[in-house]
């Protein structure tokens, strides 16, 4: 359903003339119809850059992405017209995402009006009010104002706004890390049943490999704008590969009385700039297992076997 090769995003470094950031430096990864890629890595390693650009928010420095075989990385706006119906967008911030001058039942109805989909005022009515039911909202909440809501109640109006379009690939950047955990699980839930009924394609960013691991079928983990592993969920915690991807998981809370003993350290010390990325291995400044080869060659991702892909050259 999602294909990306060597995607590249650089943006104009605002305090050095002439440098750039490297927010995406040459990701490649695949979705499969009906099935969940999750993208996992620090803030700052380029998560959302990389969905943003995926979805045309930005433009893409180069590198190629093709949607149900289309490619559209070079798409003009009225070419990428008809492709927007099939890909959506939950952002992250439920509070930013949603125009606070437009009631809910104009924020949902927008897109369908921008793709003229609604051909009377009560078809527009009743596929809000149909958006709305399968959130877990009513129709009386069509006029409210999205300030009237709670965190978890405008994410659910974000996620009715993107399913109006009935699409065939969601993206969905960091969709819960702005709610409470009380409403995270919650809204994973529902997001992993509307998957499963419709049989959407997710391409699912978040920091927090537990629900990652739950909802995707794929994992991917980022660091500063490269892949450095790419495995079947059920892999990520039972093998782990790359230091990087141990290392995240170390920093994972234990839910013990009892202190239990760490067979690996925690990652430390600061994620490097993107502006001035280590040489090699990008990981190696941060690595407790770096070699003289690592500050020097990076490492492509390579299979081990399966479907597991890692970038490390202890392999």
């Amino acid at each position: 359903m999602l294909e990306v090769s060597n995607l590249v995003k650089h943006f104009p470094a605002a305090r050095e003339r002439g440098s750039v950031v490297h927010a995406v430096d040459g990701v490649s990864f695949a979705v499969r119809r009906g099935s969940v890629f999750g993208l996992v890595g620090e803030s700052g390693c380029g998560k959302s850059t990389c969905a943003r650009t995926i979805i045309r928010i930005y433009e893409p420095t180069s590198g190629r992405i093709v949607v149900d075989s289309v490619d559209c990385t070079r798409m003009n706006e009225r070419e990428l017209r008809p492709l927007r119906r099939k890909m959506q967008m939950i952002f992250q911030d439920p509070y930013s995402s949603l125009n606070a001058r437009m009631t809910v039942r104009d924020i949902i109805a927008e897109p369908l009006r921008a793709h003229k989909l609604a051909g009377s005022r009560k078809e527009l009515d009743d596929a809000v009010r149909e958006a709305l039911e399968g959130v877990g909202l009513n129709s009386g909440h069509a006029n409210r104002y999205a300030h009237e809501f709670s965190g978890g109640q405008r994410q659910r109006v974000g996620i009715a706004r993107a399913l109006v379009m009935k699409p065939e690939i969601i993206i969905c950047d960091e969709p819960i890390s702005a709610l409470d955990v009380s409403i995270q699980a919650q809204v994973v839930n529902m997001l992993k049943d509307f998957q499963e009924r419709l049989g959407l394609t997710y391409l699912f960013i978040a920091h927090d490999l537990s629900m990652v691991r739950y909802i995707s079928d794929i994992v991917g983990v980022m660091y500063l704008g490269r892949l450095v592993e790419v495995c079947p969920a059920a892999e990520i915690y039972a093998s782990p590969l790359h230091p990087y991807t141990r290392g995240l998981l170390q920093a994972i809370p234990i839910p013990s009385v009892r202190k239990t003993p760490r067979t690996e350290r925690a990652i430390e010390g600061d994620i490097p700039s993107s502006i001035h990325p280590p040489g090699g291995c990008r990981f190696h400044t941060r690595c407790g297992h770096r070699m003289p080869v690592c500050g020097e060659i990076f490492p492509e991702l390579k299979s081990m076997g399966g479907e597991h892909d890692v970038a490390c050259h202890l392999y």
